[in-house]
């Protein structure tokens, strides 16, 4: 999908400063290092007893202040969901709005997993194209990894580990710090019970906070279906190539022309099997580096790592970016960005493109 006026306002980022090191959870006996071989992650930010809702409205605050946008000039939010958020039946979107004080307009939820925030871009840039008088949408997502149904040093397995924080990513049109040139996803239903495993879709005995592994169920749907390691890369390697070249292709752009990819905040060996050579590109045009200092941080990753880049003067106006995300269903995502002036004048503080409208709080 070719975008139209789609821009990125602003990024807004909440990462506690409290961390726990790979070599402080061996020393504390929350995982082993044979859980961990050859890792490359370094630690992961976490914030006890802060709810990942919560974490996702600061950063949604931090977005709009830093556009200088009032909350009652939304038109649209979308809470990209995290597990399970709150009590049943309660929905994480209405918080958000209340906190940030957008009432009476729409919002939804999506629940793409760590895919979350690409698929809610996407479906915001649909609603934005709708209506002229449309001009802002908010995606805003978070995960607190000490929950009863996760193990934030086992559940994503594969030499991954749970980070806390939230991020929010204001969309508009006509200015903003990055230009969205296209966006794209793409759903290989055949990978579905990767993440269901041999478990009942109806089973009453099925404890209901069973903790999530995603290995254990990913190596129970590999032995069902007869599946090996190679079978995997294929298919993932055939999803990210279509996706990104699909992407591209509606960008009008060419591999070549991208300065930096960014993807799940997973090992350097994860991300060049299944995304960068395939790509024939080298691990220093992806996020590995600042990744590896965070931890997967569920559907905030490619927006943590996007405003990281931006911050610390790596991408200069007219830089081509590839954000790219997979998770259950099995779904994956792609849009390809454009840097604009304003963003590249963060690197020195400036805070956001455009002039202020109205009095955020």
């Amino acid at each position: 999908m070719k975008t139209q006026n789609l821009y990125i306002r602003s990024l807004g980022v909440s990462l506690p400063s409290e961390r726990v090191t790979l070599a402080e959870a061996f020393e504390a006996g929350y995982c082993r290092p044979v859980e961990f071989p050859g890792s490359d992650l370094v630690g992961v930010p976490v914030a006890p007893g802060t709810p990942g809702v919560a974490m996702a409205a600061e950063a949604g605050r931090q977005a709009l202040d830093l556009a200088g946008i009032a909350p009652e000039r939304l038109d649209l939010v979308i809470h990209a969901t995290m597990f399970r958020e709150g009590p049943e039946e309660w929905a994480p979107v209405g918080y958000v709005q209340r906190e940030l004080g957008c009432t009476h307009i729409p919002g939804f939820e999506v629940n793409q997993g760590c895919n979350g925030t690409l698929a809610g871009m996407e479906l915001a840039a649909g609603w934005l194209a709708l209506d002229p008088e449309h001009a802002h949408a908010l995606v805003t997502t978070g995960l607190q990894a000490d929950s009863p149904r996760l193990d934030r040093w086992h559940s994503p397995g594969f030499g991954m580990a749970l980070g806390d924080g939230g991020s929010a990513v204001l969309l508009g049109k006509d200015e903003g710090i990055v230009r969205v040139d296209s966006m794209n996803s793409m759903t290989y239903p055949d990978l579905e019970g990767m993440h269901r495993g041999n478990l009942p879709l109806a089973d009453q005995s099925v404890p209901a906070l069973r903790k999530v592994d995603v290995p254990a169920l990913a190596r129970d749907f590999a032995i069902a279906r007869r599946y090996n390691q190679f079978d995997f890369h294929r298919i993932f390697t055939m999803m990210y190539t279509e996706i990104t070249a699909r992407s591209l292709k509606d960008a009008g752009a060419a591999i070549e022309d991208v300065e930096r990819v960014i993807f799940t905040n997973a090992g350097a060996e994860i991300i060049q099997a299944d995304l960068l050579q395939p790509l024939d590109l080298p691990l220093s045009k992806a996020t590995w580096d600042f990744g590896r200092t965070i931890g997967h941080v569920g559907a905030s990753d490619q927006v943590l790592s996007l405003d990281h880049l931006l911050r610390s003067g790596q991408l200069a106006a007219g830089d081509r970016v590839m954000l790219v995300g997979g998770t259950q269903g099995y779904n994956v995502s792609c849009a390809v960005l454009t840097v604009t002036e304003a963003g590249a004048a963060l690197r020195d503080g400036t805070p956001a493109a455009g002039p202020a409208e109205g009095n955020a709080s």
